[in-house]
């Protein structure tokens, strides 16, 4: 079986003009990540990572750590859904059917992350049900799955039966990667997005069956590396 390492990457830079950056948090995340990995794992066959700086970031970092010898090779299949896009498409509709009645004006969206939180998950469920919008078109929920899917089967096709394969990535990108292997509804997709930790590790085993590849879950969201060090400051979600 070949085993999928899912790497989210470290904290990025919420509420920064530039949220595709690590935090300095997050950089401590990635390295330790990459120390307890090279602990556990003394070889990893494969590394790959999407194009966003935040994940390329946390790679180099805990591949630095970990000593491997493998370079971190690029694969757009497993960049983050445009949420810039998803914002300007269903922000206005958040607005009509939650934010006036609530008082609630756009400016203060992108200031209380509590705020951004409840339109965020409403602009995200009116995309994973495709709901209409004013906006250019752009890459549908479906599609997104469809594509980050695409991304471990052309890895499979090329790699040895047992090997080990690191995968940096963004907690929508594994969502959706779960969703097609457990048959998950959206709604669970979406619970599922929010509950991912930064730097945490999911671990899916894939074998063969006939003539297409089955997956197996064995781990989940495991931030053990991150417990282990006693500082609370290091648990983060976004």
């Amino acid at each position: 079986m070949a085993v999928f390492y899912l790497i989210r990457h470290g904290q990025a830079s919420f509420g920064k003009n530039d949220y595709d950056q690590l935090s300095p948090v997050g950089e401590r995340q990635a390295k330790i990540l990459g120390h307890h990995m090279r602990r556990l794992l003394p070889a990893m066959d494969a590394v790959f990572a999407g194009t966003h700086t935040r994940q390329q970031r946390t790679a180099d970092l805990a591949v630095e750590a970990m000593e491997v010898q493998a370079p971190v090779d690029t694969l757009a299949a497993f960049d983050e859904y445009d949420y810039r896009r998803v914002i300007s498409a269903y922000l206005p509709r958040f607005m009509t059917d939650v934010g006036e009645a609530r008082g609630i004006r756009r400016e203060d969206i992108g200031r209380d992350p509590r705020l951004f939180d409840l339109a965020f998950r409403f602009m995200i469920r009116a995309w994973m049900a495709n709901d209409p919008h004013e906006e250019e078109a752009f890459e549908t929920f479906q599609v997104f799955c469809n594509r980050v899917c695409a991304g471990i089967e052309a890895i499979l096709t090329t790699c040895e039966p047992k090997a080990r394969i690191a995968v940096f990535t963004s907690g929508g990108t594994i969502s959706a990667l779960l969703r097609s292997v457990l048959g998950l509804s959206n709604k669970r997709t979406l619970s599922l997005n929010w509950s991912i930790y930064n730097a945490s590790v999911t671990q899916l085993y894939y074998g063969r069956s006939r003539d297409h590849h089955e997956a197996l879950l064995m781990g989940f969201n495991n931030i053990a590396h991150l417990e282990i060090t006693g500082d609370r400051d290091l648990i983060t979600f976004r």
